[in-house]
């Protein structure tokens, strides 16, 4: 099989939150990575006296974890403020992201609803000189696929 010649980056991923599932504001200016952890099935294994080898069984899926990475800043609507105050009212969040970018028929991510485990405050080093970011986590039963229309 030949290679391919379709590899792309995340340099213009859209990244979106929502608190509803429907209104969904486009926090791709801030974003700086998305990353997924979980989400495995659990399997089970037994064995007989007859056979050899193990007869394995699938569970159910464990809950996936979002962490999203973005640039903090202190606007009343910024997605630090925004992502806290779920976090501290115990609210749904929902995220999803479109890896190229959102168009029509590009494929996009959405979470269900989570509840967000953690949105730290920022911190950092003087001397640094680095963009000041935070990351925040949210835990969701599945993310679902679907197409841009």
């Amino acid at each position: 099989m030949a290679q391919t010649t379709d590899g792309m980056s995340l340099r213009d991923c859209k990244v979106e939150i929502s608190t509803n599932g429907t209104d969904w504001t486009d926090i791709s200016g801030f974003g700086a990575a998305v990353e997924r952890s979980g989400g495995d099935r659990q399997s089970g294994d037994a064995y007989t006296f007859d056979g050899d080898t193990a007869i394995i069984a699938a569970g159910k899926r464990e809950p996936i974890e979002l962490n999203v990475r973005t640039v903090y800043t202190e606007g009343g609507s910024d997605p630090w403020q925004a992502v806290r105050t779920q976090y501290e009212n115990a609210g749904d969040l929902y995220v999803r992201w479109a890896p190229k970018g959102g168009s029509v028929g590009d494929f996009r991510f959405t979470s269900d609803a989570g509840v967000v485990k953690n949105c730290p405050e920022p911190t950092g080093e003087a001397g640094s000189g680095d963009v000041v970011l935070f990351q925040f986590t949210i835990r969701v039963p599945k993310v679902t696929k679907s197409v841009v229309t």
